[in-house]
């Protein structure tokens, strides 16, 4: 289930240090994801990928500088023993944040109801005019929006995270993305960089100037926090 172990990151949770898990398999194919490497669930498993024993063992011997854990991927409700590693995640002591693509709230509502989970990231990619080609997955937004009623009823702290990419992402759609996002604790705003990402010949390329404007201005319009990263 896990591929890659960071033992121990200060950006990947807001205010937190943490160490990051990164399972292997997607179940979207985004143009712009920058670990194409774990897409494929095949290769789940393969050579490299780190046992759960070995995440245990690092949180435990680091139990007191560490806060959590955060589980990113990939995408990791995908994975039958995500919410066995969370209870021992927890049993630790240790928090949890879950970075999800949205595409599964029945999973994500399993987790939460459970009290796995500290910290809930949902990815809000675009609206469904555009998410089929940029992701896949027409109906993202939806699932997106879903996984937010459930963070907000169970009371987590959360965020809405969108990278805007040129020319998929303009103002229009920002100004949508608002809506979709409205009621969240934040929308974390990623500028999309170009190199090493799943489709480069996408021709996707880093928002304006101007389109980050548009979506401050948007997230104002629609009363949310917004964060630019």
């Amino acid at each position: 289930m896990i591929a890659a172990l960071r033992p121990c990151s200060f950006v990947d949770w807001p205010g937190r240090l943490a160490a990051v898990a990164f399972t292997q398999g997607c179940n979207l194919a985004c143009r712009y994801c920058h670990n194409p490497a774990l897409v494929p669930r095949g290769a789940a498993g393969a050579a490299g990928a780190v046992p759960e024993g070995e995440v245990l063992r690092l949180l435990a011997a680091r139990r007191g500088r560490l806060d959590g854990l955060v589980v990113t991927g990939g995408e990791p409700t995908l994975h039958a023993g995500l919410a066995p590693l969370l209870r021992r995640v927890k049993a630790l002591g240790l928090g949890v944040k879950l970075d999800t693509n949205g595409t599964r709230p029945a999973a994500v509502a399993a987790l939460l109801a459970e009290g796995l989970v500290d910290y809930l990231a949902i990815d809000l990619k675009a609206t469904p005019a555009r998410a089929g080609w940029l992701t896949g997955a027409a109906r993202q937004a939806a699932g997106a929006r879903r996984c937010l009623a459930l963070a907000l009823r169970a009371g987590v702290d959360h965020e809405v995270r969108t990278t805007l990419a040129a020319p998929v992402h303009d103002e229009r759609q920002v100004e949508a993305l608002a809506r979709w996002a409205a009621g969240a604790r934040r929308w974390a705003l990623q500028r999309f960089r170009p190199g090493g990402h799943l489709d480069p010949a996408s021709g996707l390329a880093p928002p304006a100037p101007a389109l980050l404007d548009a979506a401050r201005a948007a997230a104002g319009a629609a009363g949310l926090a917004v964060v630019v990263r």
